[in-house]
């Protein structure tokens, strides 16, 4: 156990999931069929979406990003002035900076000095999900319990990792901060409860647990949790599988399509629990399938990153990467998670970037 891991696998956690929702980008809607006859029995194996061989992550890693400022300004604010309980507000508002970058306007959104705003390269449709869209629209002042719709879509999921990275002391509160970004936009509890396992899997796994040590100790939250049982059943067997059999893309079918939030953790977790010790196989394995590349991708590539670090990333995909020093600058700054000047105020550099 350890207080928290070393800033290399922050940097492994962010940066492998953005490698890997770039490099399920371009499958994403494709069959495995249409994807072996485009790119042979393997399938996928490096970035192929673009002709010099970069790769750029889409909306998966954008919301991540912007859940990671929210986490931080979060911090800020409990740090600086004492105070907790306007996670949601917050987020709800950094979700809608991230809508402008999807070339929507929402007056009155705070945190317009947001440096992610500032950021040309994010200023980009990379399939956004129709309900976070829509959700974000639609909704004019967030309070919990106003997203009325039924979705249960993976983009509540997808973006939780910095949610553990912070809050990583305390298991069930990293859950409950997941499950509130997620509810911002997804009303479904296996979309909401989801992103509160997954939240919670990379707070454990920060203390430098085993996968599954850390797997135990989430499920064991969410059991507790109300409506949790097609989330239980999802991991179930996905966990169960992990143990007899290597992921294909026709095993890793018989847990869905990761287009919902249970079965999108659910693959991610088959693909590294089994792949523990090889990030590459594990991300490689994760996105090749008939379903949500990218959301797969991302999710494991989050886990496998935080489980082994920024070295373990291959250097052709990490290099190649479109905004890889952005995602970097992020994942730094969440191993900061509080620079003080020693008035426990917060230093300037840090209101700047992060003040409420």
């Amino acid at each position: 156990m350890v207080d928290k891991l070393p800033l290399e696998n922050y940097i492994g956690c962010l940066l492998g999931g953005a490698v890997g929702d770039a490099l399920g980008a371009p499958i994403e809607f494709d069959t495995w069929e249409e994807i072996k006859s485009r790119y042979g029995v393997k399938g996928v194996t490096g970035y192929v979406e673009f002709e010099d061989g970069h790769g750029e992550f889409t909306d998966d890693t954008q919301m991540t990003l912007f859940t990671a400022e929210a986490m931080l300004r979060t911090l800020y604010r409990a740090n600086s002035r004492g105070i907790w309980g306007a996670i949601n507000t917050i987020c709800f508002h950094c979700y809608c900076n991230w809508l402008k970058t999807q070339g929507y306007d929402k007056p009155n959104t705070k945190f317009q000095d947001s440096w992610l705003l500032q950021v040309d390269g994010l200023y980009k449709r990379r399939a956004p999900g129709n309900t976070c869209l829509t959700a974000l629209l639609e909704t004019e002042d967030y309070k919990p319990g106003t997203i009325l719709n039924n979705s249960k879509g993976c983009g509540g999921v997808m973006r939780a990792a910095p949610v553990g990275l912070v809050f990583y002391k305390d298991l069930e509160f990293a859950f409950e901060n997941g499950v509130i970004a997620a509810q911002i936009t997804h009303g479904h509890p296996s979309g909401y409860l989801s992103a509160g396992f997954f939240a919670a899997l990379i707070a454990a796994l920060n203390s430098g647990v085993s996968i599954e040590k850390a797997v135990k100790e989430c499920m064991a939250i969410l059991k507790t949790q109300e409506d949790s049982e097609e989330c239980l059943s999802a991991l179930n067997k996905a966990i169960k599988l992990s143990e007899t059999k290597e992921p294909s893309a026709e095993n890793i079918e018989t847990l869905g399509g990761g287009w919902v939030g249970e079965e999108a953790i659910a693959i991610s977790l088959y693909c590294s629990l089994y792949y523990k010790d090889n990030f590459e196989k594990g991300l490689i394995s994760s996105i090749n399938h008939s379903g949500d590349s990218d959301s797969t991708g991302s999710i494991s590539g989050n886990i496998l990153g935080l489980i082994h670090g920024e070295a373990a990333i291959p250097k052709v995909w990490a290099e190649n990467l479109y905004l890889k020093d952005v995602v970097i600058r992020m994942a730094e700054d969440l191993y900061i998670g509080f620079e003080d000047d020693g008035t426990g105020m917060g230093s300037e550099r840090w209101f700047e970037r992060y003040g409420t």
